[in-house]
């Protein structure tokens, strides 16, 4: 599902990725771990189509990503930072990338997801009227809603009080783990450890995730 072969990235002179190496099969999740600033992020950006500049290649579904656009990846991104539209409702954030033909479906699929991640009564306000960590799970429910084939995560759970992030963290393990392929952020061990199949740390510029 997603393949990375000698894949390089650099910022002016400071070398983020040298050669990395990685293979996602349908259906697994690749947890990705390292410290700050290790590549983490750029890696997502860089699968999601978000960052074109890299060496190397990367295939998505068999085909290769280099040219193609954010939305022809079929691909979903979360982000650190929630990046909600603030002039946009809640719900109209979520339904966003869902096209019109498909909003009827799209709409009972988002109020299961909403209902699961706690933020049903959130839908008819704005991203300024919520609080950080209700952003961060409607960013979360946005690319859920979009029934991607391939979730990118980074660190979607931080900033959630234990109980919140305990509910979060069974929903995707009950719906996601092993039936959406997965890469994902984390520092954190307990969702390493209860979603991934596979780990790939990014200690230095050069890893192999295969």
């Amino acid at each position: 599902m997603i393949k990375a072969e000698r894949l390089s990235r650099k910022y002016g002179e400071k070398q983020v990725l040298d050669g990395l190496e990685l293979e996602v099969r349908p259906g697994e999740t690749l947890a990705v771990t390292g410290e700050s600033g290790c590549g983490k992020t750029t890696l997502l950006r860089i699968l999601s189509g978000l960052d074109g500049d890299y060496e190397g290649e990367v295939y998505l579904k068999g085909r290769k990503a280099r040219g193609l656009e954010p939305n022809e990846r079929g691909t979903a991104l979360v982000l650190q930072q929630p990046a909600l539209w603030n002039h946009m409702t809640v719900e109209e954030n979520i339904l966003f990338s869902v096209k019109r033909r498909e909003r009827r479906a799209a709409r009972s699929r988002m109020e299961y997801i909403c209902q699961r991640l706690e933020i049903g009564e959130l839908l008819r306000r704005y991203p300024g009227e919520i609080s950080g960590g209700q952003a961060k799970r409607v960013s979360l429910a946005r690319a859920l809603a979009a029934q991607k084939e391939i979730l990118l995560l980074d660190e979607p759970l931080s900033n959630l009080d234990g109980g919140t992030k305990e509910k979060v963290l069974a929903f995707l393990e009950e719906e996601y783990a092993g039936h959406v392929t997965m890469v994902y952020v984390s520092h954190d061990e307990e969702e390493v450890e209860r979603l991934a199949c596979k780990v790939m740390k990014l200690s230095d510029a050069r890893k192999d995730g295969r």
